[in-house]
């Protein structure tokens, strides 16, 4: 067996897809192997925990057990450091007159298996912000405004992007979003914000507020989208979105499905969607009557070796490198970067042939959003 089928047969395990053994006892080289992927793709916490379910026949050796216990136990005291920031911060911003919701990261523990949740690799805070009622139209300022002038009057000279800042707050990195996310293309963005404006339903989970299941069946797979345009996505994000579909699967109306495929048309994720959904069946054996829409058997193939070869955030992509970007001119180390991501997206071209063209007129609206401070009107 080789080191993806093995690694694949050890995730399915640890997400409960399958029974509680391995087909055959891996040797020592195949174990040190699957490990070294699991590092690639972020998953050190979830496939111990696959690990522990083994018989002790096919459990890897035991300095390599101990050394990945010693990672695992790290995750998670991680994972209590980071919900308990999530907190502050949500109870922070809640006491300064605004509203917010968790997103992705550790919002996603909610979908998880009780014993899973500390095993999730916990990262940056996400966390989407706008006005109370009482607070919206202050000075006749807009929403976004408004949350981004709050968040410079805490913490001065921060960068702006078109959808979130940083906000250094706390020990962990807190990103404030005034949009979840977007799309390139202007006509799918449009749909995209507009649809946006009626998400603010939130669920309590451990203290502060996130997204409802079907919000996140659109919006961590439109996460899942960007990521392929901007760094690349690893199997971390694909164990979440597997958990949010069983979740889905669990709660969902037929209305609700029926309303969460119209937003794959409309937002131009079909494609995608089906890629995905082909992951989910292929690597998770996650039955059909779970997905969110029919799997694609042409483009699912392609993503998949893509996340594989790249691993998560596509830190070991040797086709391009983002941190190879190194003239000494701010300005041509812009252009430099900007040719290195048209090179990196045009791989997609054939496939997800609308966001790869308008990136580029993207890249050049932002530009213009930022310089001339155009959320000053939004």
């Amino acid at each position: 067996m080789n080191t993806e089928e093995l690694f694949f047969e050890l995730l399915r395990l640890s997400v409960g897809a399958c029974k509680k053994s391995l087909a055959a006892a891996p040797t020592d080289e195949e174990w040190a192997k699957v490990y070294e992927m699991s590092k690639r793709q972020t998953l050190v916490g979830v496939c111990y925990a696959g690990v522990q379910m083994l018989p002790d026949e096919q459990r890897p050796p035991r300095k390599l057990l101990r050394q990945w216990a010693l990672k695992a136990d790290k995750i998670a005291e991680l994972n209590r450091y980071a919900s308990a920031d999530s907190r502050r911060v949500s109870d922070r911003l809640r006491s300064d007159g605004f509203q917010c919701m968790v997103l992705k990261g550790q919002g996603n523990r909610a979908y998880y298996p009780e014993e899973l949740r500390n095993c999730r690799v916990p990262g940056d805070i996400d966390i989407w912000v706008w006005p109370t009622t009482e607070n919206a139209g202050q000075g006749g300022s807009g929403p976004i405004r408004r949350v981004i002038e709050y968040c410079q009057n805490v913490k001065p000279g921060r960068f702006i992007y078109y959808h979130d800042m940083d906000w250094p707050v706390l020990p962990t990195t807190v990103e404030v979003h005034y949009r979840p996310t977007w799309l390139y293309s202007p006509l799918r963005n449009r749909r995209l914000q507009r649809w946006l404006k009626h998400q603010h339903n939130v669920v309590e989970f451990e203290g502060y507020h996130i997204p409802t299941v079907q919000f996140n069946a659109i919006f961590q797979l439109l996460h899942l989208y960007k990521h392929i345009f901007e760094e690349g996505i690893g199997f971390r994000q694909l164990v979440d979105y597997y958990f949010v579909l069983q979740s889905l699967h669990r709660e969902a109306t037929p209305e609700d499905m029926a309303a969460l495929r119209q937003c794959l048309s409309d937002f131009g994720l079909k494609g995608f969607a089906g890629d995905v959904m082909y992951i989910m069946r292929e690597s998770f054996a996650m039955p059909d009557d779970s997905l969110l829409c029919p799997p694609d058997t042409h483009g699912g193939p392609c993503l998949l070796d893509e996340i594989i070869r790249c691993g998560n955030f596509g830190k070991y992509d040797t086709l391009y490198k983002w941190s190879e970007v190194t003239e000494e001119s701010l300005e041509f180390r812009g252009v430099l970067y900007a040719w290195t991501r048209i090179k990196h997206n045009l791989r997609f071209l054939k496939n997800y042939p609308e966001e790869v063209l308008w990136e580029p007129v993207f890249r050049m609206y932002h530009y213009l959003w930022r310089r001339l401070r155009l959320w000053r009107w939004e």
